[in-house]
């Protein structure tokens, strides 16, 4: 998980990054509210805790910043968010109730109290944006400042997709970027896509040939895009390109979430096309 750490994911991000700026403090404060809450008042007259449940409920809120921190650095929202979204929704409802010692007198409860407000206002932010899809309003305004190069909800999908269409399989595409190595089928060479993973998803026709085929010529490149956002290619996807913010990219196949382009540097393969603007 931590092969593609990324610091830059998150500091890239304006809403990760003030949400953790927030958390963070809030988790410390709250934390210390409650250390000093059982030192000065110790247990209950029934042998609870001076702040009963919370001591679970701030470990779980822990785990869950955490938890978003690594993912979000190595890029898997898309494959954590749903576990992240569940956990939060737990640590939220703690967290409300932990507001209620706002209205005490003692300060170490006030400091509870303020801690547990700070971290249930980030936690809904941050379970909004892992349970809303790419097309809802919430998506698109919480990415508003920009994604800081996070893959979309979907690249998970979409990477299976672009794996199945340009890379791999019995009658793939070995090397997008200039078809060195095309597998062998009966003898003869083959051009065209790989077989889906499932027998029901529907398959684009395969043309074979008795020779290599040949490169991808300057005509073929008949789109051109720009990339909104700077990316960085998967190393366990070979197909994929990185590019820079503002970088021309030429546009061969501009169908489906992946379009197949060559960058500036002349380096060809898939990227998404959500980090791209057509021009």
């Amino acid at each position: 998980m931590l092969n593609n750490f990324d610091l830059g994911h998150v500091v890239r991000h304006p809403l990760f990054l003030v949400t953790f700026i927030i958390a963070v403090p809030a988790w410390i404060i709250a934390f210390a509210g409650q250390c000093a809450a059982e030192a000065k008042f110790g247990r209950n007259t029934d042998g609870t805790p001076a702040v009963r449940y919370l001591w679970y409920s701030i470990w779980i809120q822990l785990a869950c910043i955490i938890h978003l921190f690594l993912a979000t650095c190595t890029d898997g929202l898309a494959v954590h968010r749903f576990q992240l979204a569940v956990v939060l929704v737990i640590a939220e409802v703690f967290a409300v109730f932990g507001t209620e010692y706002i209205f005490t007198s003692e300060g170490a409860f006030i400091a509870v109290g303020v801690g547990s407000l700070l971290l249930a206002m980030v936690d809904l932010v941050w379970i909004l944006y892992l349970t809303s899809e790419e097309d809802t309003l919430f998506y698109n305004v919480l990415n508003a400042g920009g994604n800081g190069g996070l893959s979309s909800h979907s690249r998970r999908q979409a990477r299976r997709d672009s794996a199945a269409a340009f890379a791999g399989g019995e009658t793939g595409i070995g090397n997008v970027s200039g078809y060195q190595s095309t597998p062998r089928i009966n003898g003869s060479y083959s051009m065209g896509y790989a077989p889906a993973a499932t027998d029901t998803t529907p398959q684009k026709n395969v043309t074979s040939y008795d020779h290599a085929t040949p490169p991808v010529s300057d005509e073929q490149y008949k789109h051109r895009a720009k990339a909104m956002y700077a990316y960085s290619a998967s190393p366990d996807d070979p197909n994929e390109v990185s590019f820079a913010k503002g970088d021309i990219l030429e546009v061969m196949d501009n169908t489906g979430k992946w379009y197949q382009v060559r960058t500036p540097s002349g380096q060809t393969g898939i990227a998404p096309s959500n980090y791209l603007s057509p021009l």
